[in-house]
Parts: structure tokens; sequence; C-alpha cells
């Protein structure tokens, strides 16, 4: 055998082995209908494949049930199933709802609070507070608010620990320091 005749043979069984692996392929992601038949050949791959126009419309008839939007709000309910809530922040305290918090102190947030002066008894420091109910009260160190608790009192602040839920931070807890006098009558 001359290098050209082997050379013809290869490209000819290469040729016989790519039509029957395209076959193969074909007839695997052809639509499996009863009237589909295959048949293969050393030399060539022939595929017939018959489909019917029921079998579109099946799918015609599938696909556009599921683009139709519900007609009735009845048809649509959405089940969070312990999901949060999408539109809450994740950054900052979360504050709790407004119609189960607690009378007093207990149940004010950090941010609402105004500090209005210290007072100093025989055994501890304690702090003189306006609500946001705009009444006075006095609170210690251990008092519990409803984002945090107090932790210190100095004589110029109050120093808080409030609880963060924030998942990009790794502490828990952050300190929240009201001064006695602001950050702008310091500088004047």
């Amino acid at each position: 055998m001359t290098p050209l005749m082997i050379r013809s043979l290869r490209s000819t069984l290469l040729g016989a082995a790519l039509a029957v692996a395209l076959g193969a392929v074909w007839a695997q992601t052809a639509p499996a209908t009863p009237a589909a038949t295959a048949t293969t050949t050393a030399a060539t791959t022939t595929v017939v494949v018959t489909t019917t126009s029921g079998a579109t419309a099946g799918v015609q008839q599938s696909l556009q049930e599921i683009l139709e939007e519900p007609t009735t709000p009845d048809q649509y309910h959405y089940d969070p199933q312990g999901r949060r809530d999408p539109f809450r922040s994740l950054i900052g305290p979360q504050p709790k709802l407004e119609g189960n918090r607690p009378p007093g102190v207990p149940g004010f947030l950090i941010d609402e609070m105004k500090l209005q002066g210290i007072i100093k008894t025989r055994q501890q420091f304690g702090a003189m507070i306006d609500g946001p109910d705009n009444k006075g009260y006095l609170i210690h160190v251990g008092d519990k608010v409803l984002d945090g608790e107090v932790i210190r009192i100095t004589p110029t602040s109050v120093v808080f620990r409030q609880e963060v839920n924030d998942p990009t931070r790794i502490e828990r807890y952050r300190e929240v320091v009201k001064d006695l006098s602001p950050e702008s009558q310091k500088k004047k």
C-alpha cells in the first residue's frame, strides 16, 4: 500500500466514525416520538425523525399557560417560609415594632433619647434623659432599653451598648456615647 492509499483509507474511516458519532448525538437529542426511527451502517448514518403537529401544539399551550399572569389576587400567594423581609435594611439596628414596646425606658430606642443631665448619688452616677414622649426619666448603669443597655455613666456622658444587626460586621454590639455637651458646643 502506498502512503497515498493509507491517507485516503484513514480519512474515509475517520469520516465514517465522525458520521456515526454525530448520528448518535443527533438521535439522543432528537425528541422521542413513536414515528422516530434510526438506522446505522458502517459508512453512513441516517436518522429519520417525524414529529406531529399535536406535540408542537401541546408545547405551545403549556408555554402560554406559564406566561399568563394571574387575573385575580386570590390566585397568587407569597409564602416567605422564614425568609427575611427584602425591604428592611441589613445595616444598623433593627427597630422593634411600635405596637409591642414596653412602657417607659425599656421601650425607648437609644437614638430616641436625649441626655439632659448627670446626677451623682452616694453609690453611683445617674443620668436624666428625655424620652420620645417628652417626659424626663432617670437611668442607671445596667438599665435595659429597647435596642441595648446602659453600660457606663461618666460625669459628662452616658455609654450604651447597642445591639447591631449587620451581617457585614463581626461584632454584635457597638458602643454609643451620648455626651452632655454636644460636639458643636465643645468647639466654640
